[in-house]
């Protein structure tokens, strides 16, 4: 078992600086059990943290004296959560811009999101340092989709875009996702259910006129989670 990135040491240091434990840290950000969290901080691998997760350790840290840049830092940005440290590792962190394929998600039927062949319906040219303030994710693994019904209203409506990242496709921390539900692909909010084996996940739609249900982890069909959302005023 390989040792845990850098960057993993130095957010347990960040947080031991901060006096919290990680069962505080894991019940601010909303986690149903402390070991969701400390995977961050004992089995995490890769270079840079993921912003979303940052972003809402900010205002958690922030109080007990901890610098938002530090925490930046760790995903890669700078002081002000918008802009990329770009670096030879990470060419594509100084284009300026980033293209972006939209799906067709009625024609996605028994497919994912990544696999589109004849389902691009459009390339979007979007400025890097808008999604890099959200998201450290490859460009090539991030979709525009459009929103098919009204199972997440009120907070997403028909026809209003999202972007979808699909490379996060476990639900911890819980979220808004793309699950294929044996016919298509919906948005739905999914959470990991603790202590369940093998994992269980719960599927529920904001609309409360839709009944949640439950699935395995395996059966519920990730495609990706949602990370933005466009809508027209």
């Amino acid at each position: 078992m390989g040792e845990v990135s850098a960057v993993s040491r130095r957010l347990k240091a960040i947080r031991q600086r901060a006096s919290l434990s990680i069962r505080q840290v894991a019940e601010a950000l909303g986690m149903e059990h402390g070991s969701s969290y400390q995977h961050y901080e004992d089995r995490f691998k890769k270079p840079l943290l993921p912003l979303d997760l940052v972003l809402k350790l900010v205002p958690i840290f922030a109080p007990r004296g901890i610098e938002a840049g530090e925490l930046f830092a760790l995903a890669g940005v700078d002081g002000s959560g918008h802009r990329p440290l770009a670096g030879p590792s990470r060419p594509e962190l100084a284009t300026p811009m980033l293209r972006i394929e939209e799906l067709d998600v009625r024609a996605s039927a028994g497919g994912g999101l990544t696999d589109s062949a004849g389902r691009t319906v459009a390339e979007w040219q979007m400025p890097s340092e808008i999604v890099r303030g959200y998201t450290m994710a490859p460009a090539a693994e991030l979709r525009i989709i459009t929103v098919l019904g009204d199972s997440m209203e009120p907070t997403l409506l028909p026809g209003q875009r999202v972007l979808v990242d699909t490379g996060d496709r476990r639900p911890s921390p819980p979220g808004i996702f793309v699950v294929f539900d044996g016919l298509g692909l919906v948005v739905k909010r999914v959470q990991l259910l603790p202590h369940t084996d093998p994992p269980r996940v719960k599927i529920t739609s904001d609309n409360q006129n839709y009944e949640p249900y439950e699935r395995t982890l395996d059966e519920a069909y990730i495609q990706g989670r949602v990370i933005g959302q466009w809508r027209w005023l």
